[in-house]
C-alpha cells in the first residue's frame, strides 16, 4: 500500500511541475505583452511586425534564460518539485522564443536567436544532469564488502533513498 502511496506522491508532483511550468510561461507570455504589446496594424508602408516578433523573441529568450538559471540556484534551498517546475517554465519559454523568432523573417537574427537557445539549453541540462554523475562512480565499499572509499554520508543516504524509491516504483508497476 505504502507502494501506492509513493507512486502516486511521485505522480502528482510531477503534474504539479507540469503545471508550474505551464503557469511560468503564461506569466511570462502576459508580462512581455503587458510591457512590450504588439504593433498597430497598418495598410501602408513597411510592416512593424518582423521587428517586433524578433524583439519578442529576444526578450522571451532572456526570460527563459534566467527562469531556467533561476532553478538550478534554487534547487537545493527549495526542493526539486518547484526547481523542476521552473526549469519546465524555462524550457517552455525557450519554446516560445524559438517559435516567435521563426516567423520574424530575418534569417540570421533567427539563426542566432536559436543558437542561444541551444547553448542555454544545452548548457542548463548539462548542469542539471550531470552535476555530480562522477562522484556516484566511486564503489561504495572495498574488496569484499570491507569499509573503503565511499560518496560520503549525505551522497550515500541519497543513492540510498533513490534506490528505495525506485524498488517501490518496480513493486508497484508489477502489481
Amino acid at each position: 500500500m505504502s507502494a501506492q502511496r509513493d507512486l502516486g506522491q511521485s505522480m502528482l508532483q510531477v503534474i504539479f511541475s507540469i503545471f508550474l511550468g505551464l503557469v511560468v510561461v503564461a506569466f511570462i507570455g502576459i508580462g512581455v505583452d503587458t510591457f512590450y504589446p504588439e504593433p498597430e496594424y497598418s495598410t501602408g508602408g513597411e510592416s512593424p511586425w518582423a521587428a517586433y516578433r524578433l524583439t519578442l523573441s529576444i526578450i522571451l529568450l532572456v526570460c527563459a534564460t534566467l527562469v531556467m538559471l533561476l532553478s538550478l540556484v534554487i534547487a537545493d534551498s527549495v526542493g526539486t518539485v518547484l526547481a523542476n517546475g521552473a526549469l519546465l517554465g524555462g524550457l517552455f519559454t525557450m519554446i516560445y522564443a524559438v517559435g516567435t523568432s521563426l516567423s520574424s523573417g530575418e534569417q540570421l537574427a533567427r539563426f542566432l536567436v536559436l543558437t542561444v537557445a541551444l547553448v542555454v539549453t544545452v548548457g542548463v541540462g548539462w548542469w542539471k544532469f550531470s552535476r555530480g554523475r562522477s562522484a556516484a562512480q566511486v564503489p561504495v565499499g572495498g574488496a569484499g564488502g570491507a569499509p573503503g572509499p565511499g560518496l560520503g554520508g549525505e551522497a550515500e543516504q541519497r543513492l540510498a533513498a533513490v534506490e528505495a524509491k525506485l524498488d517501490a516504483l518496480g513493486r508497484a508497476l508489477r502489481d
